[in-house]
């Protein structure tokens, strides 16, 4: 029964992803939704499950960076000053984070659990593609939504952003490309016409946020078909070029109009993207150790505490290197115990993934956390791949 109960929410908490912007959750901390609720309930109900067959799941490589990264983020919380008044909030969400990679890999070896994950995947990222369509073409005649957002990140514009159910149109874009890996994996239990729909649906919904996470969507669709020695090869140029043009992106004050993509356009000032970059740096420099402590933003912009936008600086300046090489380990030990030959569909996701962190701070989204849980289920020992 409690098996059954906990397969059921972890679905139900998959389900709810993309839509914690449309009904908050405000009890826990000012980030939390409903899946987050639920999701604790899915892993209570997992723990019993667990105590009444009297099973302990197998401890690996994974969990000690686990381990080390939500251990030393205790450690940054207990030294901060000033402390943050939303760090121990931080840190319940960062445990939360974690359970979902534990979760999810326990749950994938469960018997028609992958199948019933993909499909919940796919219903759920196709109706988020719906209703990013809709709030676009509602925009198109004046109408707003809360399926869209603000047009950039840096200037204003006069096209809408799609975000779905999400608080921003980045989140949606990023879920756009865990999705896409995540559902071209054998396991999915999609028929080709459904896998089909599904990743067409999210193709028009990552265009449609006009984020820089569309080149992380191109990415992840270059190595799931890197199936030959030459395709590799040009996968790797790729990510060159495409982790190129994302720093480009960064260093350089650049706009353009979504419907002219070609006409780019230097603006005066400096980028304020490198600003968050430079003064993060200078914050991890003067506190290499312990960082600022959970729930801070490391950098500036326009004098004002702006997070890192780079995802491996935001986590080395907020809660010290050590919490950096816990989750340097953890991505480490995920790609030295991965299935042979390598599942290109998992680890095109988790690349695209990497990629978009280049552009934003991807450690606090939960579904990066479940693409972990995903690569862990998918290990050398039982894992399956293409």
């Amino acid at each position: 029964m409690s098996d059954r109960l906990a397969r059921g929410l972890y679905l139900a908490t998959l389900a709810l992803l993309p839509w914690g912007s449309l009904v908050r959750f405000p009890w826990l901390h000012e980030h939390a939704q409903w899946s987050d609720a639920v999701f604790a309930l899915a892993t209570a109900a997992w723990a019993a499950a667990l105590l009444l067959a009297r099973r302990v799941p197998r401890l690996r490589p994974v969990h000690a960076g686990l381990a080390l990264y939500l251990g030393w983020a205790f450690v940054s919380l207990l030294a901060a000053s000033p402390r943050a008044p939303s760090g121990p909030a931080k840190l319940l969400g960062m445990g939360m984070l974690a359970a979902l990679l534990v979760v999810t890999s326990d749950m994938m070896g469960r018997p028609g659990m992958p199948a019933a994950v993909g499909r919940t995947l796919a219903a759920t990222s196709i109706l988020s593609a719906l209703a990013a369509a809709v709030g676009a073409l509602l925009s198109y005649f004046g109408r707003t939504t809360p399926f869209v957002g603000t047009c950039g990140d840096l200037l204003p514009g006069p096209l809408a952003r799609a975000q779905a159910g999400f608080p921003h149109p980045n989140l949606l874009a990023s879920w756009c490309v865990f999705a896409s890996g995540a559902l071209a994996r054998d396991d999915a239990g999609l028929s080709r016409a459904a896998r089909r729909i599904a990743q067409a649906a999210l193709a028009v919904a990552v265009v449609l946020t006009t984020s820089r996470a569309i080149l992380a969507f191109v990415l992840v669709s270059a190595v799931r078909g890197a199936t030959t020695p030459r395709r590799r090869r040009l996968a790797w140029a790729l990510a060159a070029a495409l982790a190129a043009v994302m720093v480009a992106l960064t260093v350089f004050n650049l706009t353009f109009y979504p419907l002219r993509p070609w006409d780019v356009r230097l603006l005066p000032g400096p980028s304020p993207r490198l600003q968050a970059v430079v003064t993060s740096f200078h914050t991890l420099v003067a506190r290499p150790l312990l960082g600022t402590g959970p729930g801070t933003s490391p950098g500036l912009r326009d004098l004002q505490p702006f997070d890192a936008h780079l995802t491996p600086l935001n986590v080395a300046a907020t809660l010290g290197l050590p919490a950096l090489g816990g989750l340097a380990f953890l991505v480490f030990a995920l790609w030295r115990g991965r299935a042979r030959p390598t599942d290109l569909a998992t680890w095109g996701m988790l690349a695209g993934l990497g990629l978009d962190g280049l552009g934003q701070d991807v450690e606090d989204f939960r579904h990066v956390w479940v693409a972990f849980g995903l690569a862990e289920a998918a290990r050398r020992e039982g894992g399956k791949s293409t």
